[in-house]
């Protein structure tokens, strides 16, 4: 940026600005200078006190500090909510006596841990070789196109995301958890996946209990 200053005036700036920096209590002893000295405003573009500049310094620091205030104070009452909304979860799931109930208490308890829209168990009788093999490795997350011929037409949404992830437990393919949401953004490649390994962990203990049904 051009100050329009020349390079000796440059030179004698820096050396006030080293001279305030070393004379600490410079101001407190000359505290009439902090009202004569005016600078530009950051919005209006008037010129204002030093006081007034530390003051809307000040005021806006402190706008910033309650908005971050705000912001934590908010994740906190969600994350309560989720821990307490997740204990609900497993608890239903402990108490289930039927491979039915435990379904039906993964899919809705799930559901309404994260407002997903469609929660699904795929029976392993109805797992596509296709989606079988392209699950082992890792869960298939994204578009809900690009899993569409994995799945039977009836389970589908005609836009949204996926993730679909298989449930195991001792080497045990018990089902593939499938997660649908109209939002594209809701399941993308990019996200974080231990969260719902752990949950598929526990969904498919849940389950195992009644594989002999």
């Amino acid at each position: 940026m051009d100050t329009g200053l020349n390079e000796s005036q440059k030179d004698q700036e820096l050396l006030v600005a080293e001279w305030l920096l070393s004379t600490p209590g410079f101001f407190e002893r000359h505290p009439e200078l902090l009202a004569q000295i005016e600078l530009a405003h950051s919005h209006s573009g008037k010129a204002i006190s030093l006081q007034e500049k530390q003051m809307a310094l000040l005021r806006s620091q402190n706008r910033d500090l309650n908005q971050r205030l705000s912001e934590m104070l908010r994740f906190g009452t969600e994350n309560d909510r989720t821990q307490s909304l997740m204990i609900q979860w497993l608890e239903g799931l402990l108490v289930t006596n039927s491979r039915s109930a435990t379904i039906e208490g993964i899919t809705s308890g799930l559901n309404q841990l994260f407002d997903i829209g469609t929660v699904h168990i795929i029976p392993t009788e109805q797992i596509s070789e296709a989606l079988k093999t392209a699950s082992e490795k890792a869960p298939i997350c994204g578009d809900i196109h690009q899993a569409k011929e994995m799945l039977s037409a009836d389970l589908m949404l005609d836009e949204g995301s996926v993730i679909l992830i298989q449930l195991t437990h001792d080497n045990i393919l018990l089902g593939v958890l499938m997660m649908a949401s109209v939002d594209k953004e809701k399941f993308s490649p990019q996200m974080g996946l231990s969260y719902i390994h752990q949950l598929a962990q526990l969904a498919s203990a849940a389950l195992f209990r009644f594989q002999d049904e």
